[in-house]
């Protein structure tokens, strides 16, 4: 069982790398200088809320800080702090004046505990209009869980993502992000698998230079214990200061 998961793994990590050549990659880049943003999330199988404040800057030189603050508002009868999250990348390497890898660190911090997610990006431009990002993470829990066997270990996952940003014209953003997760030890994601999807579905409003308003639409996989699809919707604002 354990060399069917691992091979599974490493068939499906070939198969998402192997796609970085042909499809690789950048992220949706920002304008340089500081940036404030809040939104509003629901999620359905649940039933619940949360809201969200980020802030950060964008240097000339490509390196980018993040900060978010994100609160539970349960089904918005309260407003209790939820987890933190701190975010750093930079383009280190510029292949070509089209195609970046840049590196990454996110620290996330929740009652529970802390994680740790390193992560890579392979990031490409094929037109002005059009580019593709493809992100290796892998998220490192620092605090113990009972698995599925009722001992205590580590729920770490392997994270690929894929941002397809594409700019329709001078006043919508549309970007298609499908995430997978498969998980390194023995856990279930809330789906009762050892692996879950994610994908995600983002509308970019560019009212003028500073205000970006956006909608946000997701399948989160199923919530095997409410035998329900989860689906997110989100509505936020960005303002470039």
């Amino acid at each position: 069982m354990i060399v069917q998961k691992k091979t599974y793994l490493i068939k499906t990590m070939a198969i998402a790398l192997s796609g970085i050549g042909f499809l690789a990659l950048p992220m949706q880049s920002f304008a340089a200088g500081a940036w404030v943003e809040a939104r509003q999330a629901y999620f359905t199988a649940t039933d619940t809320a949360e809201t969200a404040f980020k802030a950060g800057y964008n240097f000339d030189n490509g390196l980018g800080l993040m900060v978010t603050n994100a609160y539970n508002t349960s089904k918005f009868d309260q407003f209790s702090h939820s987890w933190n999250e701190f975010e750093g990348w930079y383009p280190l390497f510029k292949i070509t004046p089209a195609f970046t890898i840049a590196p990454g660190l996110i620290l996330t911090s929740t009652s529970a505990g802390s994680t740790v997610s390193g992560y890579v990006d392979f990031k490409y431009r094929f037109t002005d209009d059009f580019n593709v990002t493809t992100r290796y993470r892998y998220n490192h829990r620092n605090y113990d869980t009972m698995d599925l066997n009722k001992k205590e270990d580590k729920d770490d996952t392997h994270q690929i993502v894929m941002y397809f940003n594409y700019r329709i014209n001078e006043s919508f953003d549309y970007t298609l992000e499908p995430d997978y997760f498969y998980r390194v030890n023995d856990f279930h994601s809330a789906n009762g698998k050892d692996y879950n999807w994610q994908i995600n579905n983002k509308l970019t409003y560019n009212y003028d230079k500073h205000w970006k308003p956006y909608i946000e639409a997701s399948w989160l996989d199923r919530v095997k214990s409410k035998n329900s699809e989860q689906y997110r919707f989100r509505i936020g604002v960005r303002y470039n200061l």
